[in-house]
């Protein structure tokens, strides 16, 4: 496992940035403002900055990684990529590395060639690529990896990023100004989330026996096992020696990548696990969930093991969820969900309820395109069934928040203070402990968890 002196060295940001910026009189303080893309001189000395890094790495390709739609479930990743070597020719015919701001900020490509609703054919195919300010660069091998948006040449969204941009910032842009109409002040608010992914790793040889689970992603015909989940014995057990060095394997990579790849676990079912990060802003995170899910299914085979992304690859036993944490928080940190972080920073107890009114009038409003969101053929099989949530989307919120909204609604304003619950275990040794005032709903697919909203009804394979 990398060590904490490596964590993040594959990803320009932070110290890393700053060490190849500081050679052109920058520091990784430029990248954390998003206009450093519009001046032309800032964007030569990023780019130079980050050719240096490559070349000191052994990293001579770049290429810009987008999401193109429809790839959810039929091919390795789900990524669109493009490399190329960073070098060009001098005059003497020699080849010489160089990499300008042109490059680093802008491609194209055909999109014709990627699933896009009618909107690019053969005779207007023109598809372009621009670079995302707002989730890291990285490094793996001999490649830089850079986000990007992909978009076609009349300006419509060929991916899953631009679309979660522009409502990322319409979000914010109202979000703003209902706290400003509430005398709190605040320079933006971004979403935050933390994806739980699921997936099963199965032996190398017995997948290859199978065709319908190469071909269709789930077993279609056969008898079951004389043993599945029955016993309830899997969840959290100790981890397959081979399957645990794949997943450290995992980690190793991802830490040097900046992914913080905190937890890994047995599932439910045989031969399924769970991998999730500390959460982030939405775009970086996803970006990364992409990377986690590449990297499984790229070093499993080392392992000779396959990684299932598929929601429900076996009949009778658990599927895989992709469960989605989302927040909303300001832009200088305060979480918009914890009632008492938003008082004491705004001095008004009047904010948490309005937002988790608005909150849940969405959710009421817009079920059906919650439920549009998640719905792909494997998710469906897995919905309603064993331990996945119902497919007819609701939320919970428990009693404690419940009764205060709904005091909240009849004119009685107060601080919402949930009031903890302690048991006793019988044991001197430990006595009573506290609990949280409300116990754990894994039923719901949308319940509120205490500072964030837990998503539970999005499929493994899913680009979130």
């Amino acid at each position: 496992m990398a060590g904490a002196s490596e964590y993040g060295t594959k990803q320009f940001i932070g110290a890393t940035a700053t060490k190849y910026l500081a050679r052109y009189g920058e520091s990784a303080a430029l990248l954390e403002d998003p206009s450093w893309t519009k001046d032309e001189s800032k964007a030569d000395k990023v780019a130079s900055a980050i050719l240096d890094w490559g070349m000191a790495s052994g990293a001579t390709n770049f290429s810009h990684v987008f999401q193109p739609l429809g790839t959810v479930g039929v091919r390795h990743g789900l990524t669109g990529q493009l490399h190329n070597q960073l070098f060009t020719f001098g005059p003497d015919g020699q080849p010489e590395y160089k990499f300008k701001s042109g490059e680093l900020l802008r491609g194209e490509t055909d999109g014709s060639s990627y699933p896009n609703g009618g909107l690019r054919i053969t005779h207007t195919a023109g598809a372009y690529t621009l670079l995302d300010p707002t989730s890291p660069i990285w490094m793996r091998d001999d490649t830089i990896f850079a986000p990007c948006v992909f978009l076609g040449y009349g300006g419509h969204a060929l991916d899953y990023k631009l679309p979660l941009l522009r409502s990322d910032e319409a979000m914010s842009r109202e979000c703003t100004r209902l706290l400003g109409l509430m005398n709190y002040k605040v320079k933006g608010v971004q979403s935050n989330i933390g994806l739980e992914q699921e997936f099963f790793l199965v032996p190398r040889d017995a997948y290859a026996r199978r065709p319908d689970l190469q071909q269709c992603g789930r077993t279609l015909l056969g008898k079951f096992p004389g043993r599945g989940q029955e016993m309830c014995d899997h969840y959290m057990a100790p981890l397959n020696p081979n399957a645990l060095n794949c997943l450290r394997e995992i980690q190793h990579e991802c830490f040097k990548m900046g992914i913080p790849l905190k937890t890994r676990h047995r599932e439910v079912a045989p031969n399924q696990y769970e991998m999730a990060p500390y959460f982030g802003h939405v775009t970086s995170q996803i970006d990364q969930n992409l990377m986690v899910m590449q990297l499984c299914e790229e070093v499993a085979s080392k392992y000779n093991l396959v990684c299932l992304n598929h929601e429900k690859p076996f009949a009778g036993i658990n599927g895989s969820g992709k469960h989605n944490n989302w927040s909303l928080g300001t832009k200088d940190g305060v979480n918009l969900l914890n009632a008492a972080q938003i008082t004491k920073k705004s001095g008004n107890s009047e904010i948490f309820p309005v937002i988790m009114a608005a909150i849940i009038a969405a959710i009421d409003n817009h079920g059906d395109l919650l439920r549009a969101s998640i719905a792909c053929p494997g998710n469906d099989f897995r919905l309603g069934a064993m331990e996945a949530p119902p497919a007819i989307i609701s939320t919970y919120l428990g009693d404690s928040c419940t009764a205060f909204l709904d005091d909240f609604r009849n004119g009685k304003i107060a601080e919402y203070k949930p009031v903890a619950t302690s048991v006793d275990t019988g044991c001197k040794l430990f006595g009573a402990f506290e609990l949280p005032s409300e116990d754990r709903n894994r039923t719901s697919p949308f319940p509120f968890g205490g500072h964030r909203f837990e998503f539970r009804a999005v499929g493994s394979s899913q680009n979130v």
